[in-house]
């Protein structure tokens, strides 16, 4: 062997002895667990750093030399941990390690299992997050944080439930005060052998202001009905049932679409004009409500308004109205009738009579022609049973 290649190999051996063990002490701790690196840092630097379950088998691929100090190995392990996205938060003389908050927004599909949109519409406009309906799918897209996410559909989930419903079941029967008053004030062919709960139901309904309650059991207030029918005192006018969603609002309306004869003068230039024209206005009674539904009862909020009209001879006027308003806040029992009375109405008409042909002559037809009116007062009573559905 020569002199120069042997003295090449005498300093590489010289060269490997050397630095390899520098070499070794740099690449210590290769691919090492979280909680590895953790504990030579809590050690080196005498501080006590809380982990959670979830990150113990978490590992990082990170080269530390066998000297280094204790700012920079806590720094090091402070960069760490930001790239793993966690926080090291200092709380008193400790540290603990928490997964720091995405920022960045995601949309989520939320299928609707019943039609509750309106009630989770609440939800989100309060908790202010952008959503849209998709109203063919029942479902609601909705953008926010993974985070977030987990609450917002905690919240759907309790508003998302089937609503609670009742039937309410209304009569509307009325009396005629002239009829009633020909018949026998006293009804005394009905309470013949009536006593009891049906007696008091019978004077509910038929003497309301001498009655103490307007709440009674559905089995008496029937009973009461069947006899006033058998007999021809009361006249049911109407007998609707309405479905009543809790905390939703129902309407009901019995009327009568009057025609009116409008009158419109129209000026042109010199001339001037009138135009005829038949308009139509809702008249009778309309109910306006909101159930609130409980285990055992109902509270009812009821907006009642009835309308008559007041007839008069000139044509050229939109007809006036009488118009009566009930505002009603009551707690009614399933199986129980809420009777409201007292409302009077009152009919007015006005009839024309005429003798064919012979009324068609001209000046003396007027004489086999004759108008008669008047008025009918009316009492009305309105029963609402609630049934459970």
């Amino acid at each position: 062997m020569q002199k120069s290649t042997k003295i090449k190999v005498l300093l590489l051996v010289l060269l490997t002895w050397v630095f390899l063990p520098h070499l070794q002490a740099n690449n210590n701790n290769t691919n090492i667990s979280l909680v590895s690196f953790l504990e030579r840092v809590s050690q080196q630097n005498n501080i006590n750093i809380y982990i959670d379950e979830d990150l113990k088998d978490k590992k990082v691929s990170i080269f530390i030399p066998d000297k280094i100090s204790n700012s920079d190995l806590f720094s090091l392990f402070n960069i760490t941990v930001k790239k793993m996205k966690y926080n090291l938060i200092k709380t008193g003389n400790s540290y603990y390690i928490s997964l720091i908050p995405s920022s960045s927004s995601k949309d989520y599909l939320y299928n609707l299992k019943y039609n509750s949109y309106s009630d989770c519409k609440s939800v989100l406009d309060i908790l202010q997050i952008k959503h849209s309906y998709l109203k063919d799918i029942n479902s609601i897209l909705l953008s926010t944080t993974d985070k977030k996410y987990k609450e917002i559909q905690f919240l759907l989930n309790q508003t998302d439930v089937k609503q609670k419903q009742v039937i309410l079941k209304i009569m509307i029967y009325e009396f005629n005060d002239e009829d009633r008053l020909d018949s026998g004030v006293k009804f005394s062919s009905i309470y013949k052998g009536v006593t009891g709960a049906t007696e008091i139901a019978l004077n509910a309904i038929v003497a309301p202001i001498s009655n103490k309650t307007n709440l009674l059991l559905n089995t008496d207030f029937y009973g009461a009905i069947t006899l006033l029918n058998e007999h021809k005192k009361i006249k049911v006018k109407q007998f609707p049932y309405v479905l009543a969603k809790n905390n939703k609002s129902f309407k009901f309306e019995a009327v009568d679409n009057i025609p009116y004869l409008s009158k419109t003068t129209k000026t042109d230039s010199n001339t001037v004009s009138e135009e005829n024209s038949i308009n139509y206005k809702d008249v009778g009674l309309k109910i306006n409500g909101r159930a609130l539904i409980y285990d055992d009862y109902i509270t009812l909020d009821l907006d009642l308004i009835i309308e008559d009209l007041i007839i008069s001879d000139n044509d050229d006027k939109t007809p006036s109205t009488f118009k009566r308003h009930l505002n009603s806040n009551t707690n009614i029992d399933f199986n129980k009738v809420l009777l409201l009375s007292g409302i009077k109405r009152t009919k007015n008409y006005i009839n024309n009579y005429n003798i064919p042909f012979l009324s068609n002559i001209p000046y003396l037809g007027e004489i086999f022609k004759y108008k008669t009116s008047g008025e009918t007062e009316l009492n009305i009573t309105i029963a609402i049973e609630v049934i459970k559905k």
